[in-house]
């Protein structure tokens, strides 16, 4: 299904002429097997953010927000398209707020992020454009569909970006589909130590999504959604659970038909590694129809590049103890 901005220009101008704080001593990770159960629980409720390094979890619960904004030094704006499985974008180009309406999605195509995460295959597709040290906003009118679950016209956010000024962070105008002109505006700071600052167009405020900062977490299992293939070859677009990897620390390879136990550093380091957020992805389990169960991809071992060093790592199971789905376990073990 899976970093700012020249107004940040001050700002780092600004941290450079700090004193410079002491290094943290890098955390020393436990050696031998390792293994933990990750609650997300039977709806899968739960979001659970993991660090190999401290083995340090935070859970929160899932659908806090609908859009989130980039911290990284080129803008881009992400969609929590896991919320539902209608939970999408549609873009009009050369569009003034008061020209999109009802009629406008009739026949509009939606499109969702990829969950490879990368930049330039988000939904909200190119909403500025780089002039000097400022990013001058495309005249495009973006509508995000918040799911079928909602029965009015609520359901459609009618979004406009602004142009990104120096020191002010994110700008944007929003309103219903119907809305003749935006019946609300926020301004959305960039926040250095993450990844995304996140925003609910339900509360109209920023949330809070990500527990740790940007530097102290390497995966986290959660919902999203992806195109995957049925036994005939069509495609089809499915809400789905799995792990996405931190891509500003993590690099991960994906190992099949591979002994666990016999992985060494030297074969990790021959392996084909990526920032692909979702390479880790769902695809460790599978559905056995004849049980009803899920059960683990056999021989299917993944390698977790962070903080210079290597984890192999595999699943062991979806179930808790009294055998209710959405707690996969993980075993994982450093390489020396």
């Amino acid at each position: 299904m899976k970093n700012i901005l020249g107004f940040l220009l001050p700002v780092l101008f600004m941290m450079s002429c700090e004193k410079p704080e002491a290094l943290y001593p890098k955390p020393i990770s436990p050696a031998g097997l390792q293994s933990q159960t990750f609650a997300m629980g039977e709806t899968y409720e739960n979001q659970l953010w993991f660090d190999f390094a401290t083995q340090k979890t935070e859970t929160n619960a899932f659908g806090l927000w609908h859009i989130g904004f980039s911290c990284e030094n080129t803008p881009y704006i992400v969609l929590n398209d896991g919320l539902n499985g209608s939970t999408s974008v549609a873009c009009f180009n050369n569009a003034d707020f008061s020209s999109v309406n009802g009629d406008s999605i009739l026949k509009t195509k939606w499109q969702y992020d990829h969950p490879s995460g990368q930049k330039d295959s988000t939904a909200f597709n190119a909403p500025w454009t780089k002039q000097g040290l400022n990013w001058i906003a495309n005249k495009k009118i973006f509508v995000i569909d918040l799911g079928a679950q909602i029965k009015d016209s609520t359901r459609y956010i009618k979004l406009r970006v602004r142009d990104l000024i120096q020191g002010q962070g994110y700008q944007i105008d929003y309103g219903y589909i119907n809305d003749a002109n935006p019946q609300k505006s926020a301004t959305i700071p960039v926040d250095i130590d993450k990844n995304f600052v996140y925003y609910n167009f339900g509360s109209h405020s920023i949330v809070a999504n990500e527990p740790f900062n940007k530097l102290d977490w390497d995966i986290v299992f959660t919902t999203y959604k992806e195109s995957i293939a049925d036994v005939t070859g069509i495609y089809y677009d499915y809400v789905i659970r799995g792990v996405l990897i931190n891509t500003h620390k993590v690099e991960v390879a994906q190992l099949d038909n591979a002994d666990f136990a016999s992985i060494t550093l030297n074969d990790a380091n021959l392996a084909k590694f990526t920032k692909k957020q979702h390479e880790i992805g769902y695809d460790w389990k599978q559905y056995d129809q004849s049980s009803d169960r899920y059960t683990m991809v056999p021989k299917r071992v993944y390698l977790v590049k962070t903080n210079g060093v290597i984890f192999k790592l595999k699943f062991v199971d979806f179930y808790n103890d009294q055998g209710k789905k959405g707690y996969p376990k993980l075993a994982w073990e450093l390489l020396k």
